[in-house]
């Protein structure tokens, strides 16, 4: 199994990435098969040599100590296996798996999923002891530093579901927006602390240093201070005579370390209690030095995590759109020449249902993806990707691409299949182009494109059709195609004459046809074939019985185009989305897909949420 170690005190990069020996299960144990593992900024500064003479830190040593998965080992308590939980442990965290003590074990509820169990074990307890202690009464002033962080923003979203009146201090508008968004009624930033004239009756101080002392200056007499922050370095130097001597109340760190009873009980209220995670990064676990670096620089709003599984769109037989559903796999590693993508969205097309339905004959050797193009962003290159690769391949860079069972929060592919991701276009509306405009390139390439001649393109208003038409504009040709009547006016607007479908075509078009491209299926390449008078003017993509009339068919499943080679009209095709959906729901976009009649591609976006 994977663990990731800190080697020696540094910077992110200290952290490395190797195999050990499975865990077993020692007395009054379980396994647990960790799907998520939470980073806490304490690590990122323990990581860095700070404060090992407090903690005993000592190289090399695993992080982690908030984990969320399921047991899949329980000698003792065989009642715990399969189940799903959270457990707080003394480190060994960053690791595909863990052995946790019976009495570390929380069972995570079904409506809470293992990340959010995972982003919240640590904090949520913090912020119920914080809360208790506080005792905030209905219009209470607060004020909470740090607001845009994970404990902070738990402490805001508490607070004022409590009554109180909140006021977060966080550097950053993202930050800020989601203290907002979580019943701050006002943010400010840390400057504002010094020069404010605001009193609070509680203060939750999450920063230390100069920002903890600013916040204490505005504690009300009568009020109290938490002083537990050291994301500054150190704890906010408060003196305890003049907190007496204002009447304030003053609790220190002590009020977030728990005997291992109490923050278990924390623990079960905070997985029951509602609260709302905010994660702001959530990366593989051979990751977990951007994390750190996310984290070091200030830059995640809310948790970090780690995780060692993603969702992917599946189906164990063929059949109909019932047979989908979305199943946790262990994130891809990538091997020599391959790069790995988080998928932001994938694209829908008709040979995925038509695969899925058997319809190609394709047998199926366990659980199989579907979809075959995305856009996202690049998370891990594996070995051997180098020379003209390695100008423009690096992690972070947003890519479209292609590669099977692209339905999924991570996909592998090679660079040859990878083009960066056109510029003013969201990743919904990327991912709809690999397939169309290499399928639209593949057949234009065949009939061969020359300025002046007039294409036939069947079913123009679909992926390819739209693709192909934008393709052959650009070369210089006069673009007709069939399509429904309510495209017609998007159509006009391509530079395409529209003709609707279904009986006396051939008046409707009016005039001579060089050159057919079908992508409808629709029994049309026999009359393509009288347009053009020659069989070789007319290609296929839908019909595979092309051939019987003298017509080629082409398939994208021999010799397709390298997308590098077709960079450029990737980069200037723009196709209409006709609807999305987020993964949860890809039955209904295959669905949709089947029934046809749309303009444009159906989506899949990765990174919506179905509302529970």
């Amino acid at each position: 199994m994977n663990i990731v170690e800190v080697t020696r005190f540094g910077g992110p990069e200290v952290l490395r990435v190797r195999q050990s020996s499975p865990v077993t299960a020692g007395p009054e144990e379980v396994v647990i098969e960790v799907r998520a593992a939470d980073v806490l900024s304490i690590e990122v500064q323990l990581r860095t040599g700070w404060g090992r003479e407090w903690f005993g830190t000592r190289p090399p040593y695993v992080p982690g100590t908030a984990v969320a998965g399921v047991v899949r080992s329980a000698p003792e308590a065989g009642s715990w296996e399969g189940r799903r939980v959270a457990a707080l442990l003394p480190g060994g965290g960053y690791a595909e798996q863990v052995a946790a003590p019976l009495s570390a074990l929380v069972e995570v509820p079904e409506n809470v999923s293992l990340i959010s169990a995972a982003a919240l074990l640590q904090v949520g307890p913090a912020a119920l002891s914080l809360l208790d202690a506080a005792e905030l009464k209905p219009g209470a002033r607060v004020l909470v530093t740090g607001a845009g962080g994970a404990l902070g923003l738990v402490l805001v979203e508490l607070a004022a579901r409590a009554g109180a009146h909140v006021v977060g201090a966080a550097r950053g508008p993202a930050k800020r927006a989601r203290a907002l968004s979580l019943g701050a009624s006002s943010v400010v930033d840390y400057p504002d602390l010094a020069s404010g004239d605001l009193e609070f009756d509680a203060v939750f101080d999450g920063v230390g240093g100069q920002v903890g002392a600013d916040a204490f200056a505005l504690t009300a007499p009568g009020g109290v201070f938490f002083g537990y922050g050291v994301l500054s370095g150190e704890f906010a130097a408060v003196g305890p005579d003049e907190a007496e001597r204002r009447g304030v109340r003053l609790v220190g760190i002590e009020q977030v370390q728990f005997t291992p009873e109490a923050l278990h009980r924390l623990a079960e209220r905070t997985l029951t209690a509602g609260i709302t995670p905010t994660i702001g990064l959530a990366v593989p676990l051979d990751q977990a030095h951007r994390a750190h670096a996310a984290l070091e620089a200030r830059d995640v709003v809310g948790k970090a995590v780690l995780v060692t599984h993603g969702r992917a769109v599946r189906y164990s037989e063929h059949g109909g759109a019932e047979v989908l559903r979305v199943d946790e796999v262990p994130i891809p590693v990538p091997g020599p020449g391959q790069v790995r993508v988080a998928v932001r969205a994938a694209g829908v097309n008709a040979v995925d249902w038509k695969i899925r339905g058997g319809a190609f004959g394709i047998p199926l050797d366990g659980p199989t993806g579907t979809g075959l193009e995305f856009s996202g962003v690049i998370d891990a290159i594996g070995p051997d990707v180098d020379g003209a690769d390695a100008g423009w391949l690096r992690v972070g860079q947003e890519v479209v691409g292609r590669h099977g069972g692209a339905l999924a929060d991570y996909v592998l592919a090679v660079p040859d299949d990878l083009v960066l991701k056109p510029d003013g276009l969201t990743h919904v509306e990327a991912a709809a182009l690999p397939v169309a405009v290499e399928t639209a390139a593949r057949a234009l390439g065949l009939l061969g494109l020359e300025e002046g001649r007039t294409l036939l393109i069947h079913a123009v208003a679909g992926g390819v059709g739209l693709a192909a038409a934008q393709v052959a504009i650009r070369a210089g040709l006069r673009v007709v195609g069939t399509a429904s009547e309510p495209h017609h006016p998007y159509l006009k607007g391509l530079g395409v004459h529209p003709v609707t479908y279904g009986e006396g075509l051939e008046e409707r078009i009016g005039e001579p046809v060089d050159l057919v491209l079908d992508a409808s299926g629709r029994d049309v390449v026999a009359m393509s074939v009288r347009l053009t008078g020659d069989p070789d003017k007319v290609v296929s993509i839908a019909d595979p019985g092309a051939s019987s009339h003298g017509a080629r068919f082409s398939s994208g499943s021999s010799n397709p185009i390298k997308l590098r080679e077709i960079a450029g009209e990737i980069a200037t095709t723009r196709l209409p989305i006709a609807a999305e959906f987020p993964l949860e729901e890809a039955a209904d976009a295959h669905r949709l897909s089947e029934h046809g009649h749309f303009l444009g591609k159906i989506v899949v976006n990765v990174e919506a949420n179905v509302s529970r």
